[in-house]
Order: structure tokens, then sequence, then C-alpha cells
């Protein structure tokens, strides 16, 4: 499963993890603990915001009763501004929440989510102005009524120009009509300087307003998830990291068993041969000095070749097919001190290649144990790699076959050691790795690992 599809299948319903989110229990930010845009994350956010509209609401009608205010003031201006909020906290979420269950790719979800906000926006102002001009008809009885008069407003404020203004004197009549380049020069400061005070009037009514507006507009961007959708992607990033991190976490953690596994595999199968083998040397010390001199001998060559591997806990820095080959090869012939009857070959088409160590000779020790040792007679075994392609990738086989008693024509094994190879390919490779086991018409089993060719 590719990361972007873990990533949309765990921004769904579910609690996201502690490192993404920030763990409230609050109801005012329990919402904070789901993935944006998801229906758990809109059903929380929606209690969150409208129970604080509610409570706002009851606290400005608590104050209008008290002070005894125009009631129909207070309704034509709370009921069409409660309405509102309620859509522009839910309008456009819903929406959202309807695209993130699209499955869209990454780049168009942005863009519909943007959209689905924006629609939300523009279907809340629309509700404003229609619930307002319904809350006017109902209570005044005129959509079009003004509540605060504009006329009235503008008429007073000339009144107290008016009475600013100083008076007109024929004094001051007389005196500029002696003096004209006095009145003439004073004439055109007049003209410019109420241009450059008009200007600065002007400035400062616009900077006011933005002071005086930005306000609302943080709230309403916030209400209207604008900080959300930019939560989202800040959130679906560390979602992605947090889930690459968990992924590398757990193939770490499936390694190490696996190579625990291994070290029990090769706890079990250690002292079986290193028993018998010693048995054998024991008994013949008196009859065969000879054939107890070789048993040490390829004895001694096997450990000189397994021992390192051992010591590595089978670290796949020293897995290499020459150095499985080798250790397979002074085993056969330790068992083949042991067990005259039996004759063995081990031939490779490459002279080198990565090879998890270890599980060439618990199949070899597997063949020898239950296919050599019960069989009555001659018997032969056979190790062999190749390398061949499948599904446009290069392959290497490794196969260990005897003409032992075999399993009575059955496919696979159920051991436990077979059962821990399996494992072991399935930790390193997935499916790109297999072990087969399969009767032989003439008698016998062949096993098969089948892995990626990597020099």
């Amino acid at each position: 499963m590719s990361t972007s599809s873990l990533t949309q299948s765990a921004m769904s319903e579910q609690a996201i993890p502690a490192e993404v989110s920030i763990q409230s229990d609050t109801w005012l930010n329990r919402y904070r603990n789901f993935p944006v845009f998801s229906k758990t994350w809109f059903r929380h956010r929606s209690i969150a915001f409208i129970g604080t509209y509610l409570f706002i609401t009851a606290i400005v009608l608590i104050i209008a009763l008290i002070t005894k205010g125009d009631w129909r003031l207070y309704s034509v201006v709370v009921l069409p501004t409660l309405i509102s909020a309620i859509s522009l906290t839910t309008a456009g979420q819903a929406m959202a929440v309807w695209v993130r269950q699209k499955g869209f790719t990454p780049r168009k979800e942005v863009i519909c989510l943007s959209l689905a906000l924006l629609m939300g926006a523009a279907f809340s102002f629309g509700v404003f102005k229609a619930s307002g001009r319904l809350a006017k008809l109902a209570i005044y009885g005129d959509a079009s009524h003004k509540i605060f008069d504009d006329s009235k407003k503008r008429e007073q404020d000339k009144k107290t120009a008016e009475l600013q203004t100083p008076p007109t004197t024929a004094a001051s009549s007389s005196t500029s009509s002696s003096t004209p380049a006095i009145s003439a020069s004073s004439a055109s400061a007049s003209v410019v300087t109420p241009k450059a005070d008009d200007t600065d009037i002007e400035i400062d009514k616009w900077v006011q307003m933005i002071v005086g507006m930005s306000p609302m507009v943080f709230v309403l961007i916030y209400t209207g998830s604008g900080f959300d959708l930019w939560y989202f992607l800040r959130q679906r990033k560390r979602l992605a990291e947090a889930l690459r991190q968990q992924e590398l976490k757990r193939a770490q953690d499936a390694r190490r068993e696996a190579e625990l596994r291994l070290s029990v595999l090769v706890a079990q199968v250690e002292p079986h041969f290193l028993f018998n083998t010693l048995a054998g040397v024991r008994s013949a010390i008196l009859t065969e000095p000879l054939r107890a001199t070789a048993i040490v001998d390829h004895l001694v060559d096997y450990l000189r070749s397994t021992i390192p591997q051992m010591r590595g806990d089978g670290s796949s820095e020293q897995g290499r097919l020459a150095k499985q080959l080798e250790a397979a090869r002074a085993y056969l012939g330790l068992m083949q001190a042991r067990i005259p009857r039996l004759t063995y070959s081990v031939e490779s088409e490459l002279k080198d290649a990565a090879f998890p160590p270890l599980l060439l000779i618990s199949l070899v020790e597997n063949a020898i144990k239950h296919g050599v040792e019960p069989k009555i007679g001659p018997v032969h075994i056979s190790v062999s790699a190749r390398y061949f392609d499948q599904d446009d990738e290069e392959k290497l086989e490794v196969t260990v076959s005897d003409n032992g008693v075999g399993f009575g024509g059955a496919t696979s094994g159920s051991g436990i050691g077979l059962a821990n190879i399996r494992e072991r390919l399935e930790s390193m490779y997935g499916t790109r790795a297999s072990l087969v086991l399969k009767a032989r018409p003439e008698g016998g089993v062949t096993a098969s690992i089948v892995i990626p060719l990597i020099a």
C-alpha cells in the first residue's frame, strides 16, 4: 500500500496519532483530535461553535432584558447574525466533508475544498441578507426598514459643524477689502491646505476602517474554516510523515523478530547435529580412527564457516551466497563422514550474490534429518543455485533436493524450522520471495528458496 493511500485511510474518522493532533479533552477543542473535514471532526466542531453562539446570544438577551432596551432592535440584529453564523459554521464545512469522502487526488482535493468553503461563505452571506429582511418584515412590517437612519445622522453632523464655524464680522470684511494682496495669498493658502487635509483625512479613514474591520475579518475567516484548510494541509503532511515512521518502526521490529526467530532456529538445529556428530566420533575412535579423524576435520571446517554467521545473529550484512554454499559443503562433508552411504553435490551458476544467512544450511539439515537418516541404503543430496527472469525481475533460486523417504506426496512442510524460514523471507522481501517444498516423482523432496537477485 502506498503512502498516499495510507494517509487517505488514516485521515478517515478515527482519532489521529498524538504526534499530529493536540489531544484535547475539552468540548471546545475535541474536534482537533480528528482529521480535518472528516465527519467526526464536523460533528464535534459544529457542537463547539453552535454552543458558543447560543451562549453569546443568551448573554445578549439577558443584557437586553436588564437594560430594558428595544427588543425589536435586538431581534433584528441578533437573530440574522445567529442564523448566518451557524450557516457559516456548517454549510461550507459540510460540502468539504463530502469532498473528502470522494477520494480525489491531493491537488484536486485542495481545489475542491477551497471552492466548497468559498461557496459556504457566499451562501451564509445570502442567508444573512435574507434573514435580516425577513426579520424586519416580521417585526417592523417593512423589509427595507432602516434601523439606523443615515439622513438624521448627516443632519446632526451638519448642525454640529455650523456651531463650530467662527462668525464673520464687518471688520474682517473691511480688512480683507483693504488688503487685497494678503487676502489673495490667504485665499490661495486656503485652497491648497484643505486638499492636503482632505487627503490625510481619507488616509486616516482607510486606516481606521482596516484596523476596525481586522478583528471581524479574522473571526469570519476562522469561523468559515479558512484556517482549517491550512491546518488540513499541515496535518496531512505531518500524518504522512508519522505513517512513514510507523512503517519503518514496524519493519525494524519485524526484522528484529525474524532475526530472533532465526537465532532460535539455529539453537534448535545446532545441538541436533553436534550431538550426533560427537556420538559418531566416539563410536568411530576405537573401530575406525581414520573416519573419526575425518569427522573431526569436517566439523572444524563447518564451524569455521558458520560461527561468524552465528555471531552476527543472522544479520543481512553477512548474508552472501558463496559463504552459504561453503557452509553447506562443509556440513555435507561432515554428514558423509558420519553416514558413508551419503553422497552429495554443490553447484552454482553464480559466483556470489546476496542471500540470507543460515537458511540454506537449515534446508540441508532438514533433508538430512527427515530424508537421509530414515532411509536404508544409498542416498544423495544435491544443492544448486541458479538465476532466472520472472515478471521483469531477476530472481535467485537455491534448491536442496534429496532422494530420501520424502513426506508421502505432500507439497509443503509444517515444521517450526520451515515456518521460521518463511517468516524470515517475508520480513525481508515480502511477496517477492518464497519457499516451496515438492515431492519428487522418483522419491524424496525438493526444497527451493526464490528471492530477488541482488549482487
